[in-house]
């Protein structure tokens, strides 16, 4: 009795569930699609992020904005929170140079429109006539729109060598 108990009140809880559409609400462990030319899509990425980066090197920082969404955050390898004006600003005054600018081992998860990339970047910026390189972790999101990536947000964290 126990059991057709149990068993009617799973089959009643999983019916009302189904009618309720909180079945279609609730998210199943996130894949990265598989679908056809996504290949084509992680190339077409990562060129994105060597283009940033050769803006950054070179300073077209008009350029580079719009490569940003209007919302776009990054949370800088000090764990400071930083929106588009911020970092842009920022990216302007000088006398500060960025003059390498390498990302690699770069991972790319599509998600429809939207990507994460995971990557390793070296930097080297002249600062009061020395260089200083870093190595960072980074974590980006890039969404689609108009049929062009953004930049949504992104996340470095400073490493060892």
């Amino acid at each position: 009795m126990r059991i057709i108990l149990g068993a009617a009140l799973l089959a009643c809880t999983i019916l009302v569930t189904m009618e309720s559409g909180w079945a279609q609400v609730v998210p199943t462990p996130a894949a990265p699609l598989r679908a056809e030319g996504k290949s084509g899509v992680e190339e077409e990425l990562k060129t994105v992020e060597l283009r940033l980066a050769d803006l950054i090197v070179h300073g077209d920082w008009d350029e580079y904005e719009k490569h940003l969404t209007a919302d776009y955050m990054r949370v800088a390898a000090d764990g400071k929170l930083e929106n588009k004006d911020e970092v842009m600003s920022d990216f302007r005054k000088g006398p500060r140079k960025i003059i390498v600018l390498e990302p690699e081992d770069l991972h790319v998860r599509i998600y429809g429109e939207t990507v994460v990339m995971q990557g390793h970047l070296t930097t080297s910026v002249r600062e009061s006539g020395r260089v200083n390189t870093r190595n960072e972790r980074f974590t980006e999101v890039f969404v689609k729109r108009d049929g062009q990536w953004s930049l949504a947000a992104e996340q470095e964290t400073a490493i060892g060598k």
